[in-house]
């Protein structure tokens, strides 16, 4: 992994024509830092009971988070998270306080691409957490290190940092199950929607995994394979219902 960071950062060099120093490495680690943390104080937040905020708004969120501008977004998110707060603290919520609360795990929901979110509330029913890399998965491993080692240890911090997420493509990957596990506790959710992207064999072949882990802990959980157009969301509708009316 420190051999692939380094070719990315010579890449990065020759293309800009900007060197890559400690003191710039630290500024932009410090700032994406900033941003990783307010991403986990909006992620606290759908915590409480009833949610603050719909996991679709929450979607949005994390997706303006891979394009704008960090030093923005992490002003603009904060401030949505003191409204949230206020929610928090009045019980206000987006559905009554008796909504179905579901765990999103499996394949990222990459814009436009939000069928399964917005059928899993169309029912009612609350997204309040994703462990996906458009969810949770950002927030793996933490803050990132900067240590005054220089360059090398630097991106050596970044990517031991890689590391930590724990994806479906690594192996053994018993650390994502427990993610999983310990996500749907500490988020109250009823159920677990489990969704694979055709042909991604990782998560079609783990999820059979989640499931019979999920199953012996005695949490509900559906298993959903489809791609990404929407010719799909009659079917995929027809079982979320299903499976929500359950809980």
């Amino acid at each position: 992994m420190a051999e692939r960071v380094d070719a990315i950062v010579d890449k990065v060099e020759e293309v800009t024509g900007n060197a890559v120093t400690p003191s710039k490495l630290a500024e932009a680690t410090t700032l994406l830092n900033r941003k990783r943390a307010v991403l986990q104080r909006l992620f606290d937040l759908r915590r409480a009971r009833p949610a603050p905020i719909s996991g679709l708004d929450a979607l949005l969120a994390v997706q303006i988070s891979f394009y704008d501008d960090p030093a923005r977004f992490t002003l603009k998110t904060n401030e949505l998270c003191d409204e949230l707060e206020v929610r928090v603290k009045a019980g206000q919520g987006v559905a009554p306080a008796n909504a179905k609360r579901i765990l999103y795990a499996g394949t990222p929901m990459p814009i436009p691409f939000w069928t399964i979110p917005s059928l899993i509330e169309g029912t009612g029913a609350v997204v309040v957490a994703e462990e996906s890399c458009t969810g949770s998965r950002l927030l793996a491993g933490g803050q990132t290190a900067i240590p005054g080692d220089g360059i090398q240890g630097q991106l050596a911090a970044l990517a031991d940092r890689q590391l930590q997420t724990n994806c479906a493509c690594f192996t053994p990957n018993d650390a994502r199950i427990d993610d999983i596990l310990r996500i749907a506790k500490e988020y109250q959710a009823d159920g677990v929607i489990h969704f694979s992207l055709s042909f991604c064999q990782p998560y079609n072949l783990e999820g059979t995994r989640v499931q019979k882990t999920l199953q012996k802990a005695g949490i509900p959980v559906l298993l959903l394979e489809g791609d990404y157009s929407e010719e799909q969301a009659g079917q995929l509708k027809t079982r979320i219902e299903a499976f929500v009316e359950t809980l």
